[in-house]
């Protein structure tokens, strides 16, 4: 019987209770699409990992949530370097992940802090309004603040609301959404609002609605907030700092009761995004074998 070593971690963890769920496969066995899926069902993580590597600096990896295959996932990234550091399958230093959705190139800090690279972003691919959005949300269309669409490897909307009652307030149709996701080609629904603003940094609150790849919520998410940052930034709601620096700090997962912390940088001249970089820690929180 082949037996395929596993591993969960909490990624982007503000505390002991927080951070979002990663799960990590090594697929020391190579397996097929289907095979992939049904482990991670039966994980039952938010997001699975299924590790290759394929070289002493490239890993080859396939994320699937429990419904489907997705064609990158950020916080199982972090989680992925985080168990591949911990296991002495590699050190500190400069990696390429080799996903669906690109290369991806990943920075592994002495003090295991795991940083991504992000795809340039692009704007407006999926269409969405407060009309159509709200009444999925549980709210009345008029507490919409803006609506727009980013995307630095995954498919946002991001849907702004005045503040974080109005966060606790929604009243999400899981049904209702996961059909209009489905339909606009939608991965996640990041709804947010602002809690604190300076020149080159921003602070805000988020909660990433997920139905068009996998659970409803989760609890931090390294795609959306690359995303988030650079809609942020194209909006002009974040203005970049001196050499053209500006930091989104994001709190998520806090009505989830799992409280979570994601720092994304990005690089800009002229008004152009010009690099994304997402960065945490993941904390293991169990290990174990898959037998096959």
């Amino acid at each position: 019987m082949d037996k395929l070593p596993v591993r969960l971690y909490a990624a982007f963890a503000a505390d002991e209770r927080g951070g979002n769920i990663g799960g990590v496969v090594f697929e020391d066995t190579p397996l097929w699409p289907d095979a992939r899926q049904r482990i991670a069902a039966d994980l039952g993580a938010p997001t699975t990992g299924f590790v290759r590597q394929t070289s002493e600096k490239r890993i080859e990896v396939r994320f699937h949530s429990a419904r489907s295959e997705m064609a990158m996932c950020g916080h199982v990234t972090v989680a992925i370097f985080a168990a591949m550091l911990e296991d002495g399958r590699i050190g500190p230093g400069s990696y390429v992940q080799q996903t669906p959705a690109g290369e991806i190139n990943v920075e592994i800090a002495s003090d295991g802090a795991v940083t991504m690279q992000q795809p340039l972003p692009k704007f407006g691919l999926n269409e969405a309004s407060a009309d159509e959005i709200a009444p999925l949300l549980g709210i009345d269309p008029s507490g919409v603040i803006s609506v727009a669409a980013s995307s630095t490897a995954l498919r946002h909307v991001f849907i702004e609301l005045a503040d974080t009652g109005a966060l606790v307030a929604l009243r999400p149709d899981d049904d209702g959404l996961r059909r209009f996701s489905q339909a606009r080609s939608i991965d996640t629904m990041g709804v947010w609002c602002r809690t604190g603003l300076r020149v080159g940094k921003a602070k805000v609150r988020l909660r990433d609605l997920c139905h068009g790849v996998g659970d409803p919520e989760e609890a931090a998410s390294g795609t959306t907030n690359g995303a988030l940052a650079c809609e942020l930034v194209r909006a002009g709601k974040l203005l970049p700092g001196v050499g053209g620096q500006a930091v989104l700090l994001t709190e998520q997962g806090v009505e989830m009761g799992r409280p979570s912390i994601v720092r994304t940088v990005l690089s800009t001249a002229d008004g152009e995004v010009t690099g994304v970089s997402v960065g945490g820690y993941a904390a293991l929180r169990l290990t174990g074998t898959f037998l096959l």
